[in-house]
């Protein structure tokens, strides 16, 4: 199923000459300043994680629809949420901006949204429909949604819905989960059992005391052991460079509109999807609430039509080196 991305619905404005609207849109079209911001989750107790391998199923997926929870975030992450939001939007201008919300349909990225799009909201900011009337649910169909009451969007390629075995990823973790957190240890596969002490082995030799430097340093090592548990690699090209594609459908069809205001798309996610991106090309991996800020715009360098993608984070804006053309967009 291709996933797609639906611009605003914009009232159409008095009739104008020809020529008058040809310079106008090309004017408009100079001044655009549209964006695609991904945002981290805030500071998490990660209740689905947790609970999965506490349970009596250890090496169960983490499943989305069992969410039975409406707030993931800690006391400390609800407020770094809501002093990054107020951070963030003193970049932005409700004159000039309107707002696109899309996140995970984890709770923790879901709960961080909502916070950002509550600031929104106090500062006077438009919020665009994620929805257009014909495609729009009777009914929530997801936490994002939920959440969000309806303002906030689920994205695919923001999701961790590639994870398959929870305990398996928290190998990771700088301690060890199966000697710590599993309380039913006779439900663990013995073919985890097995590689388990090779797979920790690697993490203990380069501890980086962190899941996501970890996962970033280590995860091509653990793949060859653990199948199931994808690497930095095999998630950039799931997830990031499907991320980039939809930006491109995004910024053709925001350009088709041309809406008086400069839209930001923001996108609440997880660090995995931007591991091997972020620390390959500024040097470190992704903050809670830090934001990666995307911009599409022509290369006239590489022919005609051409758009090429920059992206600025950690205080600095590189050009997009990947070949996002040949993304999975499924």
């Amino acid at each position: 199923m291709h996933e797609r991305y639906d611009s605003p619905k914009i009232a159409s404005p008095e009739p104008k000459p020809a020529e008058s609207v040809a310079v106008e849109h090309r004017e408009q079209e100079r001044q655009r300043d549209d964006e695609f911001i991904a945002i981290r989750h805030s500071i998490a107790e990660y209740k689905l994680n947790n609970g999965i391998v506490t349970s009596e199923h250890p090496e169960d997926a983490p499943d989305s629809n069992k969410q039975e929870f409406d707030t993931d975030l800690t006391e400390a992450g609800r407020e770094l949420a809501k002093k990054e939001a107020e951070t963030f939007f003193d970049t932005l201008n409700p004159e000039t901006d309107a707002l696109f919300f899309t996140s995970s349909d984890l709770v923790r990225a879901a709960e961080t949204a909502k916070i950002y799009l509550e600031v929104a909201l106090e500062r006077g900011f438009e919020i665009l429909s994620p929805f257009d009337e014909s495609m729009k649910p009777e009914a929530y169909r997801n936490k994002a949604e939920e959440i969000g009451e309806g303002n906030i969007r689920r994205i695919n390629a923001l999701t961790l819905d590639h994870l398959s075995n929870m305990l398996r990823e928290f190998v990771f973790h700088p301690d060890d989960y199966l000697a710590t957190m599993v309380r039913h240890p006779e439900n663990v596969s013995q073919e985890t059992l097995d590689k388990w002490p090779a797979a920790r082995a690697i993490i203990t030799s380069a501890n980086k005391q962190g899941w996501g430097p970890n996962y970033a340093e280590h995860s091509e090592e653990i793949a060859n052991i653990f199948p199931d548990v994808k690497s930095a690699e095999e998630v950039h090209r799931l997830k990031f460079l499907r991320l980039l594609k939809l930006m491109l459908v995004g910024e053709r069809k925001i350009r088709a509109a041309n809406p008086d205001k400069n839209v930001k798309v923001l996108g609440f996610t997880h660090e995995n999807s931007f591991l091997r991106f972020l620390n390959r090309d500024f040097g470190e991996s992704m903050k809670n609430c830090e934001a990666v800020r995307f911009r599409v715009t022509d290369d006239p360098d590489a022919g005609e039509g051409a758009k090429k993608i920059t992206a600025t984070a950690k205080g600095k804006t590189v050009e997009v080196r990947d070949r996002y053309e040949s993304g999975n967009e499924s």
